[in-house]
C-alpha cells in the first residue's frame, strides 16, 4: 500500500487525532473516520492511542512515530490512561468535550488557503487541569455536541461551534495558574514539590483541586456545583498549601480543625472539611486519591475526638488519641466509673474533669497503659487464693517488688492503683510452678517457709528474697500442693546465707538479719 503524498508535517504541540483529521482534509477534503478507514487504521484505536494504530498510521503517511507516541493519550485499562510516563484516571481527561483556545484557532487558521488543514488540537487541551491557554492568557472553552464523534475532538467538524466562541471577555483574561504549570512541567520531565511528585500526577492535582475547593469557597460549597472556572479557582487557591508538602497540609488541617472546636465547641471533621471530606470518604472503594486521605485521617485522629471502632475515611479508628470516657470504658469492656478511677488516680484526668462525667474527653494515648494494667488489677484475697498463701506473704511480696501494683507511686483515693496486677501475680505462679523442681515427698532436711523461717531463726520476707534472687541453690515443691504451700527450702543453707548475707538484700531484709 503506498504512502500518503504531499507529507504533512506532524507539530510538536498537537494530537495524533488532530494530525489525522488535518491530513483527511487535505487528502480527501473530507472527516476523519472515513479517511482512517480508507488506510485500515480503526477511528476508535487512535482515539484509544493503542500504539499499533499508530504505528500504522505513521506508516502510512511516512512519518517517524516518536514524537507522535510522545503526544499520545494511551488507553491502559477500565478509565486508566498514559501519556509520557504518567498514568491518570479518565477524570484527568476533558473526555468528550473538546477544549480550545479561540484565538489559538484563529491564528491557526489565519492567512491560511486551506483552514482546515491548519488548525490543530493541542495535546494540552486534553486535560482537565489545563484551564487556560499559556500564549494568550485566556480561559480555554469547552465544547461538545453531543454527537457519538464528539470522542474525536476533530475541529474540522466543529466550524459553528467555535466560531460561537470566538468573543473573548476582560473577565477571561489570565495567566495559568501554577497548578496547570505544574502539571505542564511535569510531563516534560521536569521535577516539582517533592509530595506532589511522589503520587501519580492525577492524585496531585485532584488533591489541590478538592482543598482548594474548600479554601476557595467554602465547606457548603460541592464538587458537583464546581465549573471549569471555579476548579481554576480552586486550583490556585490551595497550591501554596499543598506545594508545602505534608507539614504545610497538616498544619492547615489542625488549624482548621482547632478554628471548628472554637467555634463548635467539639471539632466536626465533615463540617469543617466539606467536599475534601466528602471525596476522601467516598474514594475507599474506587480510585485511590492519594495519600491526603491518610494526611487529613491523621490530623482527624490526633486532634479529635472519636469513638473505638468507628469508620474514618474508609479504615475504622482501633485506638483513638482523643475519645469520650463512655466510649473509651466500653471499647475496653471497663466500667465507666472503674476507668474514671483510674484516669482521676494516674492524673490523665483531673478530679475537676470528673464532675463532667462519661462525656469526658481524655487522652485515649496517655490511658491506655493504666487501661491495659487496670483490666489486670486484682485484690490481696484473690492474690492470696491463687498463690495459695496468706495476706503477710502477699504484703512481703510487695514489699521486695516481686509483686507490683497496678500503680507504683502512691495515689490517694484509688482502690484500683493499689490494687495488685495480675501479670504480676501470674510470673510468681510461674516460678513456682515451672521454675522449682516438683518431688513427690519433702527431701531430708527441707521444710516449708513457714518452718523454715522458724528454724533459721530468719523472717520470711528475707527467705522469699533469697529465693527470687536465686540465692538458694536447692528448693523444691511437692507434687500434691499448690502456689506457696508447696513450697519447701532448706532451713540450714538459710543460715548458712545470713553468716555472710549477699550484697543485693535489700536493706530491709538486712535490718531483719540478727546481729545486723
Amino acid at each position: 500500500m503506498g504512502k500518503l503524498f504531499p507529507h504533512i508535517r506532524f507539530v510538536h504541540d498537537e494530537t495524533p487525532l488532530s494530525w489525522a483529521a488535518r491530513q483527511a482534509a487535505f487528502h480527501t477534503g473530507g472527516r476523519l473516520v472515513p479517511f482512517l478507514n480508507d488506510l485500515q487504521v480503526p477511528a476508535i484505536d487512535l482515539a484509544r492511542g493503542l500504539p499499533e494504530a499508530v504505528q500504522r498510521l505513521c506508516d502510512r503517511a511516512g512519518q517517524d512515530p516518536e514524537p507522535i507516541l510522545e503526544n499520545t493519550i494511551t488507553a491502559l485499562g477500565p478509565r486508566r490512561y498514559q501519556l509520557r510516563g504518567c498514568t491518570f484516571s479518565a477524570e484527568f481527561t476533558t473526555g468528550k468535550d473538546t477544549r480550545i483556545c479561540p484565538l489559538c484557532l484563529s491564528e491557526d487558521q489565519h492567512d491560511q488557503k486551506r483552514p482546515d488543514v491548519a488548525v490543530r488540537h493541542r495535546v494540552m487541551w486534553r486535560l482537565a487541569p489545563v484551564r487556560t491557554c499559556g500564549v494568550h492568557g485566556v480561559l480555554l472553552r469547552d465544547i461538545r455536541t453531543g454527537a457519538w464523534h464528539d470522542q474525536f475532538h476533530e475541529l474540522q467538524g466543529l466550524g459553528d461551534a467555535i466560531a460561537a466562541q470566538h468573543e473573548v471577555t476582560a473577565d477571561e483574561l489570565r495567566q495559568p495558574s501554577k497548578l496547570q504549570t505544574y502539571v505542564e512541567n511535569r510531563l516534560a520531565g521536569h521535577a516539582g514539590p517533592e509530595w506532589m511528585d511522589g503520587q501519580d500526577i492525577d492524585q496531585a492535582v485532584r488533591a489541590t483541586e478538592m482543598l482548594g475547593g474548600l479554601i476557595a469557597f467554602g465547606p457548603a460549597q460541592s464538587a458537583a456545583a464546581m465549573t471549569s472556572r471555579t476548579w481554576d479557582e480552586a486550583g490556585r487557591a490551595a497550591w501554596d498549601v499543598v506545594s508545602g508538602g505534608e507539614q504545610a497540609l497538616l498544619q492547615f488541617f489542625e488549624g482548621a480543625l482547632t478554628a471548628s472546636a472554637r467555634q463548635e465547641g467539639q471539632a466536626r471533621p465533615r463540617k469543617t472539611f466539606g467536599m475534601l471530606y466528602s471525596w476522601l470518604s467516598a474514594s475507599r472503594g474506587t480510585k485511590d486519591p492519594g495519600p491526603i486521605r491518610d494526611v487529613l485521617r491523621n490530623a482527624i485522629v490526633e486532634n479529635t475526638p472519636l469513638v473505638p471502632g468507628q469508620m474514618l475515611l474508609g479504615k475504622p479508628v482501633s485506638k483513638p488519641r482523643l475519645s469520650n470516657i463512655a466510649s473509651v470504658a466500653k471499647a475496653e469492656l471497663m466500667h465507666p466509673k472503674t476507668l474514671r478511677n483510674v484516669l482521676v488516680a494516674s492524673g490523665v484526668l483531673t478530679a475537676e474533669g470528673e464532675l463532667g462525667g462519661s462525656s469526658v474527653v481524655v487522652d485515649y494515648w496517655r490511658a491506655r497503659d493504666l487501661i491495659d494494667a487496670a483490666k489486670h488489677a486484682m485484690g490481696f484475697a484473690a492474690v492470696a487464693e491463687i498463690l495459695n498463701t496468706s495476706r503477710p506473704v502477699v504484703q512481703a511480696l510487695l514489699e521486695i517488688g516481686v509483686l507490683k501494683r497496678v500503680q507504683e507511686t502512691p495515689v490517694s483515693g484509688s482502690k484500683v492503683g493499689k490494687a495488685i496486677d495480675g501479670r504480676s501475680v501470674h510470673k510468681v505462679k510461674l516460678f513456682i510452678d515451672r521454675g522449682l523442681l516438683a518431688v513427690p515427698d519433702a527431701p531430708e532436711n527441707f521444710e516449708h517457709l513457714a518452718k523454715a523461717a522458724e528454724r533459721s531463726r530468719t523472717k520470711l520476707k528475707v527467705i522469699l528474697e533469697l529465693m527470687f534472687k536465686g540465692h538458694l541453690t536447692e528448693t523444691f515443691r511437692l507434687k500434691e500442693a499448690s502456689g506457696f504451700a508447696s513450697v519447701l527450702v532448706r532451713p540450714s543453707e538459710v543460715v548458712s546465707l545470713m553468716e555472710s548475707p549477699p550484697s543485693d538484700l535489700s536493706e530491709d531484709a538486712r535490718f531483719m538479719i540478727p546481729g545486723h
